[in-house]
Parts: C-alpha cells; structure tokens; sequence
C-alpha cells in the first residue's frame, strides 16, 4: 500500500498549507494531513488512501509516496492518535470557547421578604416553646428521679440525675426540629445557645418549685 510521505526539510507550510487543504481524503473531524507543533504538514499513515494528490500540489516537493504494510488498524485507535496529535491546535482553539455565563441571582421581592421574615418569626416561636416545655418535663422529672427529698436540708440524695436529665433535654431537641421540618443548618451557635439557656431556666425553676413545694408541704 502507497502512503504519503513528507521530507521535513523541504516543507515550508508559511507559504503554502495546500496539501492540508486539498487532501480528498481529509474529513472535518479526522484530517489526514495536518500542521504539528514542528510547524510542519504531518500524514496520519492509517488515514490516507494514497491517491498522490499532494503530491502533485505541493510546490516544494516535499511530498513523495512511499510503501507501507497494508494493515488496517482499528477506528479507535486511529481517532485516538489524531486527537494527541493534535494537541497543538486544540490548544489555540480552547481559549475563544467562552465559558457559561452564572445565572442571574434571584432578588428577593417586598413580598417574598415578608412571607420569609413571618416565617422565621414562627420558627423561633416553636422552638422555644420546645426549649421551654421540654425544661418543664426535665424539671418534673428531675424531682421525682432524684430520689426522696430530706426534710430537714430541703435537697435530694441524687442532685446528678437531675443534670444528666437536663443535659438529654437540651440534646434532643435537634432530634425533635428535624422530625417537625425545622431546618436547623441555619442554626448557629447563638441560637443553640438560646435554646439551651431556655431549657435550663425553665428546668431550674421547674425543679426548684417543686423542691420548694414538697418542702413547704
């Protein structure tokens, strides 16, 4: 099988690129003779038909026809040896491939402020009642886990229940905003803060009222 053949010392492809141009076997996507990085015309061998057009139009001479194993190597293996080397001119082409503009930020209207702020409000609403109720039952629990109280000191013999009650009351709250769809990646540390502090008040003076009352009593 005859094959193009070009002599890199005679090729001068600043002044002519006809055999890039007129090759009939060339196709847009796979091109049988292309300009390398060496600035010269290059012949993929597995590409070219050998009909010697080239050879007749190219004014240097640089091209002749030369024989070569007639092997047929896989569609593959052909594509993937264009694209490396064509390394050179995608190169130069990727840059005017302009990058998608970022879609426009949505800008929140009078009355999508106002239906988002209510919503907050209602949130914050709900999880302190939560925060609260839960310090109640807490409270009530505390009194009655921690053991009987002595009547002459007014104390419990196992105040540390009371606070690991309370600890489980504050932990569990997260727990309880997931199950009700309070999304609580907008929580930050302030806010659990205050949910915490509001537990803890209403399970002092929970515990603290009921001590005072079995006391009294």
């Amino acid at each position: 099988m005859q094959v193009a053949y070009i002599r890199k010392e005679k090729c001068n492809t600043t002044m002519c690129n006809r055999c890039v141009k007129f090759c009939p076997a060339s196709r847009k996507d796979m091109p049988v003779i292309f300009i390398g990085r060496n600035k010269k015309a290059t012949v993929v061998e597995e590409l070219c038909n050998g009909c010697g057009k080239c050879v007749k139009i190219c004014p240097e001479k640089a091209i002749e026809m030369k024989f070569v194993k007639d092997k047929a190597a896989p569609a593959e293996e052909i594509e993937a040896d264009v694209e490396t080397k064509q390394t050179a001119p995608s190169k130069q082409t990727a840059p005017s491939q302009a990058a998608p503009a970022p879609a426009p930020k949505h800008k929140e209207t009078p009355e999508e402020k106002k239906a988002r702020k209510k919503a907050e409000h209602v949130n914050r609403i709900i999880r302190t009642a939560i925060a609260c109720i839960l310090g109640m039952i807490a409270g009530v629990s505390s009194f009655y886990l921690a053991g009987a109280m002595d009547p002459v000191t007014g104390t419990q013999p196992m105040p540390v229940i009371g606070l690991l009650i309370l600890v489980l009351a504050i932990v569990i709250q997260k727990t309880i905003f997931m199950v009700i769809r309070i999304d609580v990646s907008k929580l930050g540390k302030k806010d659990w803060f205050y949910q915490g502090f509001m537990t803890f008040v209403t399970w002092f003076l929970s515990w603290t009222m009921m001590l005072s009352i079995s006391f009294s009593a």
